[in-house]
């Protein structure tokens, strides 16, 4: 017998699109750690090291150009870079940002609220739709892969 959802009734178009997004990301992510590896010529554990750095981000891309891949690979890899860490911010508030039901919405609807941490910020009001959601699963479906396809080619220049 298949479990049912515990989420409130209100949260259950977004169950789906939320898993996908969250295995996604973490396929992603994963293939961000294989990538800085192959780029820096260091092990796993080294690029995970990288990847926690405040400057992450400056410093993946640095090592992207630096890595040998020219032309449409290099373009599309620092692109892909670059959403990456936009999708990130995206994909951490619906994980960390607190959820509830909006009660002005006709029926209720689905709503987020992220507290600020840094001082000075504002709170961060969203109403994830699903297609939002299954959007952004599918950019880090994109990242994997162009990610993934990148560390094999840097990877594979190195054994020639």
């Amino acid at each position: 017998m298949e479990q049912e959802d515990f989420v409130d009734i209100f949260y259950v178009p977004l169950v789906r699109p939320l898993g996908n997004l969250v295995i996604l990301f973490a396929q992603a992510e994963w293939a961000l750690t294989e990538l800085i590896s192959e780029c820096d010529s260091v092990g796993e554990s080294a690029a995970l090291e990288i990847l926690k750095k405040r400057d992450a981000r400056d410093v993946a891309a640095d090592l992207v150009s630096r890595s040998g891949l020219t032309g449409f690979d290099l373009a599309e890899t620092l692109e892909h870079l670059d959403q990456f860490w936009t999708d990130k911010e995206k994909r951490n508030r619906y994980v960390h940002d607190d959820w509830f039901v909006n009660i002005f919405e006709p029926n209720g609807a689905a709503a987020t609220r992220g507290v600020p941490r840094k001082k000075g910020a504002n709170v961060t009001w969203d109403d994830p739709k699903p297609e939002d959601v299954w959007a952004l699963a599918f950019r880090f479906r994109e990242h994997r892969s162009v990610f993934s396809i990148s560390a094999y080619k840097i990877r594979k220049e190195r054994r020639e």
